[in-house]
């Protein structure tokens, strides 16, 4: 039908994309069982393993998509303006609606904490290698999973915006709860989920939300190296 809201057909390759996404730190069993790692080399190469993790569901991806991804590729040629205009915009304001609800949430709500955001920072802390796991694989592959296979099941556009958006941001916090006070943070996520969402909608090519995606995160990531360099200083 072609006013369907939802491809119900393309269901169960999104529940297994998004399985793949969760137990796909099961990837680094590899490199543990190769290497006979003990606990100890475990917490100091946890990075490295992350990153092995990483590369091997974005390969998985990859190959998935691998038709789509090459006709988007080729959409960018002669638009790359107009991709990086609509990108940048929604972007901007999906910044903005997240800087001003977690300012609100700061002020008035402050039984909530950003969970997701201490363990982020626990990790960019770790190494300089963070660039890496955070700021390129980490959104390659959520906009995959959240944008690319999402689009795909929820065909009505306010549906899959709010539908990615919402779940990418309620996911970042559920996975580090530690109190029902904290959900109030799936606000200033989704914020930019909604925006990633929107600006791969209004363009239709998964490299807008992807493009923007890398840029916030390494730009979040670097900042937050150079200022705890600064403080080591």
């Amino acid at each position: 039908m072609k006013n369907q809201m939802i491809n119900f057909k393309k269901l169960p390759k999104l529940l297994g994309i998004v399985l793949l996404f969760f137990f796909s730190s099961l990837f680094q069993l590899i490199p543990i069982y190769l290497f006979h790692m003990s606990l100890e080399q475990i917490n100091m190469n946890q990075l490295w393993l992350t990153i092995f993790s990483n590369m091997i569901l974005l390969i998985i991806l990859i190959i998935i998509y691998w038709k789509s991804l090459k006709e988007d590729l080729k959409k960018i040629k002669g638009n790359l303006y107009s991709i990086l205009d609509s990108g940048i915009k929604y972007w901007l304001i999906g910044l903005a609606v997240m800087a001003i609800s977690n300012i609100i949430i700061g002020l008035f709500i402050t039984q909530a904490q950003a969970g997701n955001e201490e363990s982020v920072q626990e990790m960019i802390h770790s190494s300089a290698l963070s660039i890496i796991a955070i700021g390129i694989l980490a959104p390659i592959i959520e906009e995959l999973v959240f944008r690319k296979s999402f689009r795909e099941v929820f065909q009505n556009k306010t549906l899959f915006v709010l539908a990615s958006g919402l779940i990418f941001g309620g996911l970042h916090v559920v996975l580090s709860l530690n109190s029902y006070w904290d959900l109030f943070y799936i606000i200033p996520y989704s914020s930019l989920g909604i925006a990633f969402g929107y600006m791969y909608q209004k363009t239709d090519n998964i490299y807008t939300s992807i493009i923007m995606h890398i840029f916030h995160n390494t730009v979040l990531t670097t900042l937050s190296l150079m200022a705890g360099a600064m403080i080591l200083l």
